[in-house]
């Protein structure tokens, strides 16, 4: 496994939004979050984190009153 710096790469930005400007206006590029309601979901929502139970980024919004 090898790693890089993404500081060491940015000169080669510009050409990756090019490359990824046409996937993304034909819908290929999909943004998947999973989102849990409330502070009491907290809990629950964390421990899906580490167990694989969450889908994507995972995010949470406050409730509502």
């Amino acid at each position: 496994m090898e790693g890089f710096i993404v500081s060491d790469q940015y000169h080669l930005y510009p050409r990756f939004l090019e490359m990824m400007k046409q996937h993304f206006m034909e819908g290929k590029l999909v943004y998947v979050e999973d989102t849990v309601e409330g502070l009491e979901s907290a809990p629950s929502a964390l421990i899906g984190l580490f167990t694989g139970r969450n889908v994507g980024k995972q995010a949470g919004r406050p409730s509502c009153p």
